[in-house]
């Protein structure tokens, strides 16, 4: 006769493995049974005990008063009973009734999920185990405990298993080598996340924040920016700006959808906004001129018109000077990115992209004031607030840079642009026309670096 649900559950008690088990008060469920079968049966191995005496032994070590009085009413039977057939009586006196149903019901229903699949077959050979010792007719064979742990695995490790030709000719072979294969899955599911944290680290998530969610509630901590005044829609429209990045004097004010804030549907980083005022205005009127400008291509329509002038030695218009350079940073030293930099001696300044500084995860300095001082050759800003330290690798490692500092600005259209400072501090030369560019000191082509030694095998 079991007990009520809100007794509490009884503990089997065992000193030794050659001392009779002590089955203390309380109620009795499936697991704790178990946990006495399993004692019982310690206590017949390792003890002196004839198997045919050895159940009286262990019924004086039921002390809740409901086993006691079930066994003193039934003493003499119960003494000539075999220690399986005991457990058996027991079971059917201990336990709820239909106990066995919600066993098979929790091992049919069982599914791997990300349990390591050693440990979730172990819980559902244990499961099947309660069953064996007191429910035979109810306990899954070998068979049917391996089609139903390939029926509910994790999918990942189920599809590895189809496509590997598993050879096992007994269950426990079997159980061996899927929990193999689990493991190797989980080493490749873990060189997966460090790939990933590898790459939110080279690409962490921008502000995507519309200003409606600017001035909303949606969460208290997160810093907000403020409506622009009149007075400061006045100030930008005065100075050539645009009212989404809030740079004065920028190339797009003619097309605001040219912006690389709205096309990425960004907004100025709160933490470091400053208020517009007319005087950061005509301060940024003042700025040094950068010396890179871009040529459209001659379109078909202009030959027909009468001002086309066919080509001539020299032609009209040339191409840029770029060398595919490597970079690397800490956070992706494994992996580094080839971009093509624009090599430009009449650019006071080497600048550098904030997309690519993003991609490398690069530390940012904070750039002096009298340093923001680029200007387009239209007299529009490029505004910058920060550099950054990086070395440049070309021909495979072949040559290096060392370290170089670059300005960060957030509307370059190029990734890299290596000016005076970078061209004049590394003693490069550049021949537009024969088109190279060379390091003095070590005469090796940046542009066209010498392919790879192979080496003797």
């Amino acid at each position: 006769m079991p007990l009520a649900n809100n007794c509490p559950l009884v503990e089997v008690k065992v000193s030794k493995l050659k001392d009779c088990p002590m089955l203390m008060l309380g109620r009795l469920d499936v697991k704790k049974f178990q946990e006495w079968s399993n004692a019982c049966h310690w206590y017949l191995k390792h003890s002196e005990k004839k198997p045919e005496e050895i159940v009286r032994f262990i019924a004086d070590g039921m002390l809740e008063p409901h086993f006691v009085k079930w066994y003193h009413a039934n003493q003499t039977h119960i003494d000539a009973l075999s220690l399986d057939k005991y457990l058996t009586e027991f079971a059917k006196y201990a336990l709820p009734r239909k106990w066995e149903h919600g066993i098979c019901n929790t091992l049919l229903s069982s599914k791997q999920g990300n349990k390591p699949f050693a440990d979730w077959q172990i819980e559902l050979e244990n499961l099947n185990a309660l069953l064996a010792n007191t429910k035979l007719t109810c306990c899954l064979s070998d068979a049917s405990v391996q089609a139903q742990l390939k029926a509910n695995m994790n999918p990942d490790l189920c599809a590895k298993l189809d496509n590997t030709n598993l050879i096992a000719t007994t269950f426990p072979d079997w159980i061996c080598k899927v929990t193999e294969l689990d493991e190797d899955l989980h080493e490749e599911n873990a060189c997966t996340q460090c790939l990933i944290h590898a790459n939110n680290a080279a690409y962490p998530p921008t502000c995507t924040q519309s200003p409606s969610l600017m001035g909303s509630s949606v969460n208290a901590n997160i810093l907000r920016l403020l409506w622009l005044t009149e007075d400061k829609k006045r100030i930008l429209k005065e100075h050539k700006s645009c009212t989404q990045c809030q740079v004065f004097y920028c190339s797009h004010t003619k097309d605001l959808n040219k912006c690389p804030m709205k096309i990425n549907n960004t907004w100025p980083d709160p933490k470091n906004y400053k208020t517009l005022t007319l005087e950061m205005a005509l301060a940024a009127k003042n700025k040094t001129v950068a010396g890179y400008v871009y040529a459209e291509e001659i379109r078909d329509d202009d030959m027909d018109s009468d001002s086309y002038i066919p080509p001539s030695d020299p032609p009209l218009t040339g191409q840029h000077m770029k060398a595919m350079v490597e970079l690397s940073s800490p956070s992706i030293p494994s992996f580094p990115i080839s971009v093509k930099a624009l090599l430009d001696n009449g650019c006071p300044s080497t600048v550098i992209s904030d997309v690519l500084v993003t991609r490398l995860g690069l530390h940012r300095f904070p750039l002096p004031k009298e340093e923001d001082n680029l200007m387009s050759l239209l007299e529009l800003l490029l505004h910058c607030k920060e550099y950054v330290k990086l070395e440049l690798l070309a021909g495979k490692g072949a040559w290096s840079s060392g370290v170089s500092r670059a300005k960060i600005n957030v509307s370059l259209p190029v990734p890299l642009l290596l000016g005076i400072p970078f061209l004049s501090s590394k003693q490069i030369v550049l021949d537009v026309h024969a088109q190279t560019t060379i390091d003095k000191r070590t005469g090796f082509d940046i542009m066209a670096p010498p392919p790879p030694r192979s080496e003797p095998i």
